[in-house]
């Protein structure tokens, strides 16, 4: 079965030497864990998404995994767009043009059409603050559908929150957060267009946290790019084998940094502007 991935961090922006060798090798063996064959590296924008490509690339050279070059961008609304592409040499090219917060999420189509990418929209109702329904509002998010390749019908960010501390105590007294946890594991049937393709993704931010993939027969070969225009119906499989590198406590420690981190450096790109890595 051919495993595939339509949403991953390698995370390792600003990491210093040690971090990034120790980092690099856990992610390798949860990649091969997994026994993925299709992995799309989906850095934030603002994070380096080409050094996390390149990288990807190397870990993954003596594995069976095509690793798919894309990026997570961020619309000046604060939308958060995955662009895949067809090769490196798109990725660089297109990073010239999707700087963060640079064109409307209204303008993506055109961006994608004009760079020759596809589109997809990653956890809609996410519990975080970038989602497009959470922030376009449900008729606008429906309109943005009409726009894209892709929604992302399971998302791993779900199973992450309901790992962090105290989550399972206190889920309950927060219904408004529970109902957008629930709807990121599992997009509601409604928004499931036929039109459009069904991406999965485990938006791992470290490594063990590959909980599920997607599995379709049409992703096979080398003409992967020509299998993802077709907006294929990716089925969840999940993954029974994956070990978080760590303990419960300590993951919930290590995401709310990451998250307060990606916060500071959009904050700072609002407020100072883009400067290049």
């Amino acid at each position: 079965m051919k495993l595939c991935d339509l949403h991953y961090h390698l995370n390792i922006y600003r990491k210093t030497n040690g971090e990034l060798k120790s980092t690099l090798h856990s992610h390798k063996m949860s990649i091969k864990r997994a026994n993925l064959r299709y992995l799309a590296s989906t850095e934030h924008v603002y994070k380096n998404p080409l050094e996390s490509y390149l990288y990807l690339e190397e870990l993954g050279a003596d594995l069976p995994l095509t690793v798919i070059p894309g990026v997570e961008w961020i619309s000046r609304e604060n939308v958060e767009i995955i662009f895949l592409f067809d090769g490196e040499a798109s990725l660089c090219s297109a990073l010239r043009t999707l700087k963060p917060f640079s064109h409307s999420v209204w303008s993506a189509a055109k961006l994608a059409e004009d760079l020759g990418a596809v589109l997809s929209v990653p956890h809609p109702f996410t519990p975080g603050v970038t989602g497009a329904a959470n922030c376009l509002g449900l008729d606008a998010f429906e309109r943005l559908l009409d726009m894209v390749d892709y929604v992302e019908i399971h998302n791993g960010l779900a199973k992450q929150f309901k790992e962090f501390l105290f989550y399972d105590r206190f889920g309950s007294l927060f219904p408004r957060h529970s109902l957008k946890v629930s709807q990121t594991d599992q997009l509601p049937s409604v928004y499931r267009r036929s039109d459009i393709g069904w991406a999965i993704g485990s938006d791992a931010h470290f490594p063990g946290e590959i909980y599920f993939a997607g599995h379709h027969e049409a992703m096979t070969g080398s003409d992967w790019f020509g299998a993802l225009k077709k907006r294929l119906h990716f089925q969840k499989v999940d993954l029974t084998l994956q070990k978080p590198e760590l303990c419960r406590w300590r993951r919930s420690l290590a995401s709310l940094r990451t998250v307060m981190n990606e916060a500071l450096i959009k904050k700072k790109i609002r407020l100072f502007g883009f400067k290049e890595v």
